[in-house]
């Protein structure tokens, strides 16, 4: 198939690490395709255009010139402000439009997605979210991790415990629940804080838990910071899917997430980790103790690395992806 994705971030996160790993696993499946975004963009278009925004009329009429000399199948988008120029690019040709949704709250209506014949969410939730704009068609297909890229290497517990937080630095992120939580551990654990965020905040936490085993270790390889972790907290108040949870699961460590958002799909309670309610410090602090259990540690660790390569390997997820692009492109 002739395949166009579109992207226009300009920094690289975990929406642009996806589209960047399913470009170059369609490329591998034997698909031709073709990037676009902004000059320098994060998923290293080959195409470029200015991209300015939804309402961007100019890009939409150089997209549409491209996509209809070219005589792709499919257009792919990914980010929302993206979703208006494709649609609007894609007007009156044969190329069908595809979307994904990488964020949680509800997309706001437009005529111009009457031109959409295909959604994919990554979540239940997301997909129910797409629920009021009466899709064409919708796929639930999640996100994926390379278990070529993160080897199931169990070690032993640290002393102290170290428990690790890793990604966006942020209100939302629930790190202030995770400091709460350490206090309420008492001795024998420690928190590690991988990620970066804005200073002024970084140094509202560091005073916050200045009396307490904190680490802020800025930027961190997944390697190295897996090595050192032995509990995975995601203790966001609201987490669109949760890669991180993957990405520990596929490792041998454990997890212990909210149930908000990604989270839910993602791990089943008690089983591939530990599920508990956002904004709720003492309920993380007794997940934690939980895993002092070690045949209770050992069974999750098992079950997780079983459930990321049954459900989550990307050699099982991109397969899905071409599914629904054939059944899409089929469709009159």
């Amino acid at each position: 198939m002739r395949i166009l994705q579109v992207n226009s971030a300009t920094n690289l996160g975990g929406g642009e690490t996806h589209v960047i790993e399913l470009v170059q696993a369609l490329r591998s499946g034997g698909h031709d395709v073709t990037v676009a975004g902004r000059p320098g963009g994060a998923v290293q278009p080959q195409i470029h255009f200015s991209f300015r925004g939804s309402a961007d009329l100019i890009t939409a009429i150089r997209l549409r010139h491209f996509m209809k000399r070219n005589s792709f199948d499919i257009v792919h988008a990914h980010v929302a402000r993206d979703y208006t120029v494709v649609a609007a690019a894609a007007l009156g040709l044969k190329v069908k439009v595809i979307f994904t949704r990488h964020l949680l709250y509800s997309v706001r209506g437009n005529p111009l997605y009457r031109r959409v014949d295909g959604w994919v969410a990554p979540t239940s939730q997301m997909l129910a979210r797409l629920a009021p704009l009466r899709p064409k068609r919708s796929a639930l297909i999640p996100n994926w991790v390379d278990l070529n890229k993160f080897s199931y290497s169990p070690h032993a517990v640290h002393q102290p415990v170290n428990i690790g937080l890793l990604g966006q630095i942020s209100p939302h992120k629930g790190h202030e629940d995770a400091i709460e939580a350490l206090r309420q551990l008492g001795p024998g654990y420690r928190l590690i804080i991988a990620g970066k965020g804005q200073e002024s905040y970084v140094a509202q936490l560091r005073e916050h838990s200045r009396t307490l085993p904190v680490e802020f270790s800025g930027f961190a390889e997944f390697k190295e910071f897996f090595e050192r972790v032995d509990i995975l907290l995601v203790p966001s108040w609201e987490e669109p899917f949760g890669i991180v949870l993957l990405e520990s699961m596929a490792t041998g460590i454990p997890v212990i997430s909210t149930s908000a958002g990604g989270p839910r799909d993602i791990v089943r309670p008690g089983l591939d980790g530990i599920l508990v309610p956002p904004r709720n410090p003492p309920a993380l602090a007794t997940a934690v103790r939980s895993l002092s259990d070690l045949q209770f540690r050992a069974s999750i660790i098992e079950h997780a690395r079983g459930r990321v390569e049954a459900e989550y390997d990307i050699r099982k997820v991109i397969p899905r992806i071409e599914r629904f692009y054939r059944e899409v492109a089929s469709a009159s």
